[in-house]
């Protein structure tokens, strides 16, 4: 910038330098420095000079503001997916964006003010150092010979040096103290769990639940990051904060913490929770996805379907009122996609197995996810056409989905797409190359035979297929369509556990070995055709469960001695086997055995 001044030369163009390539979220740092420095050898400024400093001072804050708001976003993800690195990035990222911002806002004033260039950089740089500015700029020499700025300006710095002196004396001391700690033989004080007030639609407060790995117990409030369903359980009550109607037979309901702050758990897109009342003097358990995004942390929300002679369901949508407590075991389930498994995936979903797939849209969404989401959904009608609404909305908004439906029937109505169920030339017309794709099925039994069927005939490998079921399949209920209900019948002269009445062990076979539980130190029969579960629950051993058929994983034991067989263990990761991890509602045996329970 020629001419910002006859007496001093070198520091217009320094200037120039400054304000034609420091315009940007980029210029933080050493460039403001240098353009800071570069006003202390100029003793006055022309007009256009002024013009240009405040346009470089504007730019300076509508860059940062930008960056603000690029940072918050990545803040939002990373906290989301449990990234702590990208976190600290992302809070350093919003941490230099507001110091330019603030900046840009010092300049502005100090020439609204009618500062000297000399004063405009002082100022700027007793806000670096969190100092008051002062009224007026005065230039007698000090002591010494030196300017007041110069003394001033050791004098920080040698205040500075001291401070990160007692700041690290006192890390170190923190550091020993916390080596001292950990090093100690004495285990610390238990902290008893808090207490939510009692539900009138469930009767019972928030309280930790063990671990999944079934090694001990686990906060009430879980601090396993999305993605990390293994890292624990949590066990509470939630509050009803508001009721959607989606069809005439599916409602979502809306779930929050009751002190009103985040959900006290996070979990993974497909992941599901179980719901549990007392119902006709009975307690029932029912599982359901989530159907809201991971990303969200201030509620969870499930959305449920009213089946004909459905304990729960019908519970859930004829006397679930918003504000009601219910009590929740979450998060549970192996059927989950984050989008780093694949570049791309294809949801197919029938009926109220939509749900977990638009879990993991949402979350998608949220996370700016680029690979390509083919959704491919059957329903009866256009009238149970679940999402309907929002389907089409994000269709608008996001160019990487691509949303194909097809109804069962759609006489009397204005359905223009494809009508029957989900068939071949459906499948091809609908997916590009999808035998390269991951897919991930959800849906009735019947639906989800036919799908798998009709994938492995378009050459879609048998690994890169992920199924959930919605009701009953092969004997079995997965866990989004269980509902299971405990009646309990007294034994008299049977010990239990504290607060469990005991069950009648009648049903259990003729026994060929024993089953020995090391913490709750009781032994009981282990016939060959029943599970660890089973004969814990006849002799009034807690062990937590939700889904009974392998899936959920909340069951996980530790078994410390002998050998079990397991017909389903999907829940079970490599890391668990090692461990000696078995799933109690699987685990039969022929031989002695020793759990952790």
């Amino acid at each position: 910038m020629p001419g910002m001044g006859s007496g001093a030369p070198g520091a217009g163009g320094a200037m120039g330098g400054m304000m034609g390539g420091c315009m940007g979220a980029g210029c933080m740092g050493a460039p403001r420095k240098e353009f800071y420095a570069s006003l202390m050898a100029m003793p006055n400024l022309s007009p256009e000079q002024l013009q240009r400093i405040e346009a470089q001072a504007r730019a300076w804050i509508s860059a940062g503001i930008e960056e603000i708001a690029s940072a918050e976003n990545a803040l939002r993800h990373a906290n989301a997916a449990g990234d702590t690195i990208g976190a600290e990035q992302a809070t350093s990222r919003m941490r230099d964006a507001l110091a330019q911002v603030k900046s840009g806002n010092t300049i502005l004033r100090s020439l609204a003010e009618g500062k000297l260039p000399r004063q405009i950089a002082l100022d700027w740089f007793k806000g670096e150092m969190n100092l008051a500015p002062d009224t007026a700029m005065q230039d007698p020499v000090g002591p010494l010979g030196l300017s007041w700025f110069h003394l001033v300006t050791m004098a920080l710095v040698k205040a500075f040096a001291v401070a990160m002196l007692a700041i690290y004396l006192s890390r170190m001391r923190r550091a020993n103290a916390l080596i001292d700690r950990l090093t100690s033989t004495r285990p610390p004080p238990a902290t008893p769990a808090p207490t939510a007030p009692a539900s009138p639609a469930t009767g019972s407060p928030a309280t930790a639940v063990p671990g999944a790995a079934g090694t001990g117990p686990a906060s009430s409030t879980s601090t396993a990051p999305v993605g990390s369903p293994r890292a624990g359980l949590w066990k509470g009550q939630l509050r009803v904060a508001a009721i959607f109607r989606e069809t005439p037979q599916v409602k979502t309901f809306r779930l929050r913490d009751p002190q009103g702050g985040p959900i006290p758990f996070c979990f993974t897109p497909g992941q599901f929770l179980t719901y549990s009342a007392e119902i006709d003097g009975k307690r029932v358990r029912r599982s359901y996805t989530i159907a809201s995004s991971a990303a969200q942390t201030a509620y969870v929300e499930t959305t449920i379907k009213r089946e004909e002679k459905g304990v729960f369901s019908e519970f859930m949508h004829d006397q679930i009122s918003e504000g009601d407590l219910i009590d929740v075991i979450a998060p549970s389930g192996v059927f989950t996609f984050t989008g780093a498994e694949s570049d791309s995936v294809v949801l197919i979903g029938g009926g109220v197995g939509i749900t977990p797939l638009m879990a993991a849209i949402r979350y998608l969404a949220d996370t700016a996810w680029m690979g390509e989401i083919y959704l491919l959904y059957g329903a009866k009608s256009t009238e149970e056409f679940i999402f309907r609404d929002e389907l089409e909305h994000r269709q608008r908004k996001m160019r990487n989905l691509h949303v194909a439906a097809t109804m069962a029937r759609s006489a009397g109505t204005s359905w223009m797409g494809a009508e029957g169920p989900i068939h071949r030339e459906f499948l091809i017309q609908s997916v590009p190359d999808i035998a390269k794709r991951r897919v991930h099925l959800c849906g009735p039994p019947g639906m989800m035979q036919a799908m798998k069927k009709l994938l492995a005939d378009l050459g879609v490998p048998s690994e890169q297929v992920k199924t959930e079921a919605f009701g009953p399949a092969l004997g079995a209920v997965p866990p989004p369509g269980f509902t299971e209900v405990a009646e309990i019948r007294p034994v008299a002269g049977a010990t239990a556990a504290a607060g469990t009445p005991p069950l009648d062990a009648s049903a259990i076979g003729p026994a060929t070995a024993s089953l020995r539980f090391s913490k709750s130190d009781k032994v009981a029969p282990l016939p060959p055709d029943k599970s660890v579960l089973e004969v814990a629950e006849s002799v009034g051993v807690p062990i937590d469960y939700s889904c009974r058929v392998g899936v959920c994983g909340v069951c996980k034991t530790k078994l410390l001695e002998g050998n079990v067989t397991m017909e389903v263990e999907e829940a079970l990761t490599p890391e668990d086997k090692a461990d000696g991890i078995i799933l109690a509602c699987q685990a039969k045996s022929i031989g002695n055995l020793v759990v952790e329970a």
